[in-house]
């Protein structure tokens, strides 16, 4: 193993532990109601915790994760994958949502980045691109809310270039929260570029975005009520 592989196997297994990511318990409804009064420092302080500019940016994000499924169920139309089966995606209270919301929206970032260097349609990766853009805001507003640097990624290292993430780093991440694929296609694809390589690399997409936006449909009404 080089240093560097050393490093950020380091790295990882340091943020695991310290946001204890990976396999989140559910939490009670009862438990839930009574938590969303802890206290929460400094910036998200700021911001309110559950006040009005809070509420509006992560309903803003529960709509444009929603938004980007039905883009890519419309882009892959036959090809689509069916939508996975969730687990441990409700949260018990403002901050352990706060954080699981950090580390997909930095997740959701660095995955989008390991595939465009494989991506073989211009129009592929210009759409890609774009959803991957708004997850960048996503991820350095939550970033903010909880008190780190605006530009760490989901390891928690502070970058001027956005490090991207490997397939497995990405189902290692997100594989606690999938329950079932449903039939659907594996997580992964092919690191040779081709059009047909393009499908399953939208179908990894589509189930990421699938996950963060059944993640806020579930804990942005629980937080913050329904409405706009």
């Amino acid at each position: 193993m080089t240093d560097n592989a050393k490093t950020d196997t380091a790295v990882s297994t340091a943020r695991a532990t310290r946001r204890s990511f990976l396999g989140r318990s559910l939490a009670t409804s009862a438990g839930i109601l009574a938590a969303h009064a802890v206290t929460w420092p400094a910036a998200a302080s700021a911001q309110g915790v559950g006040g009005a500019q809070t509420r509006l940016n992560f309903r803003d994000i529960q709509r444009q994760e929603n938004d980007h499924v039905a883009f890519l169920l419309s882009a892959l139309g036959s090809n689509a994958r069916p939508k996975p089966t969730f687990q441990n995606l409700l949260q018990p209270n403002f901050r352990e949502f706060f954080e699981v919301s950090q580390d997909l929206e930095n997740t959701g970032v660095g995955a989008y980045l390991g595939a465009a260097p494989v991506i073989f349609d211009r129009g592929v990766l210009a759409a890609a691109g774009s959803i991957a853009l708004i997850e960048g805001r996503h991820a350095g507003w939550v970033n903010t809310l909880v008190n780190d640097r605006i530009t760490v990624n989901v390891f928690g290292q502070e970058q001027s270039f956005e490090r991207p993430l490997t397939i497995a780093e990405v189902v290692s991440l997100a594989g606690p929260f999938i329950a079932s694929l449903n039939g659907g296609p594996a997580l992964t694809f092919s690191l040779t570029p081709s059009a047909a390589n393009d499908v399953a690399i939208l179908n990894f997409a589509l189930a990421l975005e699938f996950l963060e936006a059944e993640f806020y449909n579930l804990n942005v009404p629980e937080f913050f009520g329904h409405g706009k």
